[in-house]
């Protein structure tokens, strides 16, 4: 089995179960978890020359903590994941304040919430909890200097973009 099926299956799995069945699992790292899956799915324009994958979480300790334990020795793509303070490819945050607004920075970064509204303020991926479960909304739109792997779009709301434009 590839290294991408396997991912993708890990990540079509969390995606399907409920909170009931992840109770022994704090939101927290549900969450962490999510991070962790979702930046397999992502592909920059600039991955050729990236020496490592950095996802900076600066507005909740216990996301951060979770994460550094969960990527520590993981990579991506044969870069390590490292969670750090900024150059951040991937942005956690819990408050819309922490949102970048400088649009070069945005180009570059993914950034995630569980903020309800996230990608209509500007987000890229928000992670919704419906019917006890989390689902991602990618908004189209948002998207910058990377793709989103096709695996994860599949099990994600879409808005914006051409889909809009086809409802």
């Amino acid at each position: 089995m590839s290294f991408k099926l396997t991912i993708a299956g890990t990540f079509l799995i969390l995606a399907g179960m409920s909170f009931q069945a992840l109770a022994k699992y704090t939101p927290e790292q549900v969450k962490a978890v999510y991070i962790y899956r979702i930046a397999n799915f992502i592909h920059w324009n600039q991955d050729s020359v990236m020496t490592q994958v950095n996802i900076c979480v600066p507005d909740n300790p216990s996301i951060k903590e979770i994460l550094t334990e969960i990527t520590q020795d993981k990579q991506i793509r044969n870069k390590p994941i490292r969670v750090v303070e900024q150059d951040c490819h991937i942005l956690f945050i819990s408050q819309l304040d922490n949102l970048p607004v400088y649009s070069d920075v945005r180009r570059k970064t993914v950034s995630i919430s569980d903020m309800d509204n996230f990608t209509d303020n500007g987000g890229v991926i928000e992670l919704n909890l419906n019917d006890g479960r989390i689902k991602p909304r990618v908004n189209l739109d948002n998207i910058g200097d990377y793709s989103i792997s096709s695996n994860f779009l599949r099990v994600s709301d879409i808005e914006g973009g051409a889909n809009e434009a086809s409802q």
